[in-house]
Order: structure tokens, then sequence, then C-alpha cells
């Protein structure tokens, strides 16, 4: 029950806000819009790897998905290892808006992810999924976009989104040519590491081998 009131809380607070923000252009959100679709790989920086164990194939599939009932403005993103579409390490949702304190985003994660699988090339499985499909990032682990010349930069706050006496830092920019992903699980008593995604490269770098158009 909680969950569920949540989830509508937070669906209806962004409704209004992505509807009154949709009255007047964002250069943040036009600039998401303009980079963020497209196809993502780290097979540049895989190659200097040095045949490293802890080092992998990532391609990151993004695009633009239309589904007013979860917001505004969304991208659904699919990710797989090993140059293996069947190799699905995360499927998500960005939900971005604009309100007082600037654009944000929130993740959205569909809860039968089998189902979605593939789902980049037939977005229209992501255009049915409905509240009761989604089930919110945790309290806190909303991102702040910021912009720094023709980059982005999207961060989650310092120790705010917590799980399991740690906290997530998070951190994505996205530039002309592609995207860094920085994610690292701290602990909460001194921020030491306590994972990172792909240890071999703290920092993940892919580039942007093809786009889509918004």
């Amino acid at each position: 029950m909680f969950h569920t009131t949540r989830l509508v809380a937070f669906f209806s607070m962004a409704m209004v806000t992505t509807s009154v923000a949709a009255a007047d252009s964002d250069p943040i959100l036009d600039n998401i819009a303009r980079l963020l679709p497209g196809t993502y790989t780290n097979e540049t920086q895989l190659a200097t790897a040095d045949g490293s164990a802890e080092a992998f194939a990532l391609t990151t599939i993004i695009r633009p998905l239309s589904n007013p009932g979860l917001g505004d403005t969304l991208y659904y993103l699919e990710e797989f290892r090993d140059n293996d579409p069947s190799a699905v390490t995360r499927i998500r949702i960005y939900s971005f808006w604009r309100d007082d304190s600037g654009v944000r985003l929130l993740l959205l994660n569909p809860t039968d992810v089998e189902s979605l699988h593939g789902a980049h090339a037939d977005l229209a499985r992501a255009e049915r999924l409905t509240h009761d499909d989604i089930k919110l990032d945790r309290d806190g682990c909303m991102l702040d976009i910021t912009r720094l010349d023709d980059n982005l930069v999207a961060r989650m706050r310092h120790h705010a989104c917590d799980v399991l006496e740690t906290w997530v830092d998070y951190e994505l920019i996205i530039d002309q040519t592609g995207t860094w992903t920085c994610y690292a699980r701290r602990l909460q008593a001194d921020d030491s590491l306590a994972s990172v995604q792909m240890p071999a490269f703290p920092c993940i770098r892919q580039q942007r081998i093809a786009t889509v158009s918004p």
C-alpha cells in the first residue's frame, strides 16, 4: 500500500511539473533530446584493458519513449554485455522533468524485465507499461542535471541514495560523442569504496556509434 501510494504521488507530481515545463523550451532538456538517444559501446576503452578479466564489452541502447502515463520526457534504456543482446544487464526508463530546482532525473525500474528484452527494437512493449509495472528507485536516488558548455552532468546527491549501509555514488556525463558513467557503492561510515560497476574501469567510457532522431 505504501509503495502504491508513493508511486501515484510521484507520478502526479511529475505530471504537474512536466506539464508546466512543456510550455517553455528548456536548453538542458533540448540537449538531452539531441545527445542522449543512440547506441553506445565501450570497445575503444576496452582495447586498453590488456585482457583483464574484470573488463567486458558493454553495449547501451537508449531510445525516446512515448508513454504519457509515466511522464512527458522519457527514454528507454537497454544494456547488455559481451556483444550478446540476450545477456541483458540493465533495463531502465529515464524520466526527466524540470521543477523549481532545475532539471532532474529519476530511474524507473520495470518489474518484469524479461518481458522487455529486445524492446529497444519494439518500443510498443514499453509504451504499454503502467504504474503497476514500475518500481521507483530508492528515495534520494534522483539525479540533478547540470550543464557545462555543451556537456551535461547528472549526479546523485552525496549520501542521499543509501542502501544496506552503503550509498550509491553515481554520475552520468553526456558529451558530443558519448557518455562517461561512474558508478560506485561507498560505505556510509567512511566513504570508502565497497564496489564499482567494472573494476578495470571505475568510470566507463562509451562512444556513440549510432544515433536516432528524438
